[in-house]
């Protein structure tokens, strides 16, 4: 088996965007003997975790240079065939590490173009300006010194392009997913955890939305839209009920048709309680695309609503298909002041969602990468 090294940002938490290196780095090592550079140090699934120091940033770059230092001395002891790296400030510590050992494939993971993130961000202040004017260097540099770029949707591809004129061979397309071998279809479910917040199926229609309180601006975006649309429901439908799922910090806003569940560990057994999924991210709150939350609604097979923001690079859903687009606060309130739990469309799309979900398991895509590697 190849050696393969990894670096990304994964984390205890593994979820956000250490959710595609975690998952990704765990079906690799049915293939490649796998050492990962993050912030844990573990040892697991046969995956060697080593951990970097939590200081690394790029407002530190003695940090990034003592980690390319680090990498390099690894890589001169060990006999490595392939270095793969997610994310900007990892893709920068692999182009060094790639000058220092120029035969090393090197492969790049873009989750986003974050210079195109940076553009539609609001609220500029002097940190992000100065982001805004130094990553366009910096995505550029690990452009080319990468041998081949891994992105999560042709969206992000076509961006990488457009800004820095890279040839389309070099990237592949290997979008997001989930782990179907966790989230899936049950029938099953403990009603007291309903019952700890006064609801129960019969009499409530249950609207998810996983979404964790962790200072992304997406993430911020989407719960004012989604505390806007609970606004316009409440007046006329006092049966729909808003459960957010994930830890972090309450926003002081309180409707009580919006509950928070906090972190859950039983979380495949909550999405599978739920009557619709929604994903509330407005047209400003842009991404890379295939969102995982999406992933996990089409494993449990539900019904979804969402914006087109929400839909980013998933090109292959169709709108009254497989979800219901709504991109105005409006829009999304009648659509659920309107919702029918027992409409037959429903049934319908979440069959075809429940269907799709094989495209979108992290075993899949992990197999794709595999065929990439194995190109080398």
């Amino acid at each position: 088996m190849k050696e393969l090294l990894i670096l990304s940002n994964i984390s205890s938490e593994k979820y956000g965007d250490s959710t595609r290196p975690y998952f990704l780095g765990r079906y690799l090592s049915s293939c490649f003997r796998v050492t990962h550079f993050c912030l844990l140090e573990e040892l697991k699934d046969n995956i060697k975790y080593e951990k970097l120091p939590s200081s690394l940033s790029f407002s530190r770059p003695l940090s990034i240079w003592k980690v390319v230092q680090k990498i390099n001395k690894s890589i001169k002891k060990k006999e490595f065939k392939i270095l793969y790296t997610h994310q900007l400030l990892y893709g920068i510590i692999g182009s060094f590490v790639k000058l220092m050992n120029p035969s090393l494939p090197f492969y790049v993971d873009f989750h986003s173009c974050e210079y195109f993130e940076l553009k539609y961000q609001p609220n500029k202040h002097l940190k992000e300006r100065l982001r805004i004017f130094l990553v366009p260097y910096l995505e550029r540099f690990i452009c080319e010194k990468s041998d081949k770029i891994i992105t999560v949707s042709e969206e992000t591809k076509n961006l990488l392009v457009n800004y820095y004129s890279i040839d389309q061979e070099k990237i592949i397309v290997i979008k997001n997913a989930t782990d179907t071998s966790v989230i899936s279809k049950v029938d099953t479910f403990d009603k007291a955890k309903l019952e700890k917040y006064r609801l129960d199926k019969k009499n409530n229609i249950l609207a998810m939305f996983p979404n964790p309180r962790n200072g992304f601006v997406s993430n911020e975006l989407a719960m004012g839209f989604l505390f806007e649309v609970a606004e316009k429901v409440r007046k006329k439908r006092n049966d729909i009920k808003f459960l957010i799922l994930g830890g972090g910090k309450t926003p002081k806003i309180s409707l009580d048709n919006v509950i928070f569940t906090g972190y859950v560990k039983d979380y495949n057994e909550w999405l599978n309680i739920a009557d619709v999924c929604i994903a509330t991210y407005p047209l400003n709150a842009v991404c890379g695309g295939v969102r995982n939350k999406i992933c996990d609604y089409l494993a449990v097979g539900k019904p979804i609503i969402a914006t087109k923001e929400s839909m980013r690079g998933f090109d292959d859903l169709l709108p009254d298909i497989h979800y219901y687009e709504c991109n105005t606060v409006i829009s999304f309130s009648e659509k659920l002041i309107h919702f029918d739990k027992t409409d037959n469309n429903l049934n319908n799309m979440a069959f075809r969602n429940l269907k799709k979900s094989k495209m979108y398991s992290w075993d899949k895509k992990a197999e794709a990468l595999i065929d990439v590697f194995n190109q080398v």
